[in-house]
């Protein structure tokens, strides 16, 4: 089995925004990390796990509505870690919106454990400097007797 990382954003339900720019909230993002023989099947745990969720935290008395649900972003999760699947939702109040989050999941994971090519690049030392860093580190002591010769 394969686990899958599965972007669903769901749609068309009733959310009042009581912030202090009261947009209406019209959909949510969500990311949910499958163990499953194919992405077919993936997409129906991710699904489902995703609506009783909804169901039996938001929509406990049925005011919100059934979200639209829609595949945004599936892709294979290889690696060394295994991930869990949380119950975080991202709410969007426009198109536009929900284009910036999904960006957060939607671009590659980040290579962490890798050196970064600005920090691992070193300026080239020539051998003018180079010799000039093994003169200056001889001649530390004040004992110049291996020059006086």
């Amino acid at each position: 089995m394969t686990y899958y990382k599965v972007v669903l954003s769901g749609e068309n339900i009733f959310f009042e925004n009581y912030s202090d720019t009261p947009e209406p909230v019209i959909g949510f993002i969500s990311c949910k990390f499958i163990n499953a023989d194919s992405e077919e099947l993936a997409v129906a745990t991710a699904k489902r796990d995703l609506l009783v969720h909804w169901n039996q935290s938001f929509n406990l008395d049925r005011k919100l509505g059934m979200p639209k649900l829609a595949v945004e972003h599936i892709v294979e999760v290889r690696g060394w870690f295994k991930p869990k699947s949380i119950h975080d939702y991202y709410w969007f109040t426009d198109s536009h919106h929900k284009q910036l989050q999904l960006e957060k999941f939607t671009q590659p994971p980040r290579k962490w454990f890798w050196r970064n090519e600005k920090k691992a690049h070193h300026p080239e030392i020539n051998a003018v400097q180079l010799e000039e860093q093994h003169n200056n580190t001889v001649n530390t002591d004040g004992d110049n007797s291996i020059n006086d010769k």
